[in-house]
């Protein structure tokens, strides 16, 4: 004869599924060059030619991710929406930067809908990389508090994640 023990009432161990998630801290920094975060988030155009003050600190500090980006341009193989992934390859500090087209050309506005897929297929390689922190530029154009809106919609949607601190700093200082 077999027995077995009841589990206590309310709780089936059958589907019992255990998910912990922690919430995301977003932090207003200064000098995103100097916290080294895992991946830091470039927005740019699918052109290739970029004069703001951030994309010549990031060619300034990164030569081979903005040679790698110029050259996927130039073959028109990066579309608004999508990211291209470089890995810096050093021991310490940023792993990755990401190109993060969010419009064809320079003189675009963004739209908000390029913006979401954008952010959406950049939180789900985050989440598939196991990425813990992203440093990510506020940008023209979105409300204030959008960003951070958007993306803990996506993580909140995402099965898993490893993401714990973005950090928000803005572009246009030198």
């Amino acid at each position: 004869m077999e027995t077995s023990k009841a589990a206590p009432s309310g709780y089936n161990i059958d589907t019992a599924i255990l998910t912990w998630r922690i919430a995301v801290e977003f932090v207003r920094v200064e000098d995103a060059f100097a916290i080294y975060p895992d991946v830091f988030v470039h927005p740019v155009n699918c052109i290739g030619v970029s004069k703001d003050i951030l994309s010549r600190q990031v060619k300034k500090a990164w030569p081979d991710y903005f040679r790698e980006y110029t050259r996927a341009c130039i073959r028109k193989k990066l579309q608004p929406g999508e990211s291209l992934w470089h890995e810096v390859g050093e021991l310490f500090g940023t792993r990755f930067v990401v190109a993060l087209p969010l419009k064809f050309h320079w003189q675009e506005k963004i739209r908000p809908d390029v913006a979401r897929l954008a952010f959406a297929t950049l939180i789900q390689e985050i989440c598939h990389r196991q990425i813990s922190s992203v440093a990510i530029p506020v940008f023209e154009g979105p409300p204030d508090g959008w960003i951070e809106r958007e993306i803990s919609r996506l993580i909140d949607s995402q099965v898993s994640t490893s993401l714990q601190t973005v950090y928000l700093f803005n572009s246009s200082v030198e």
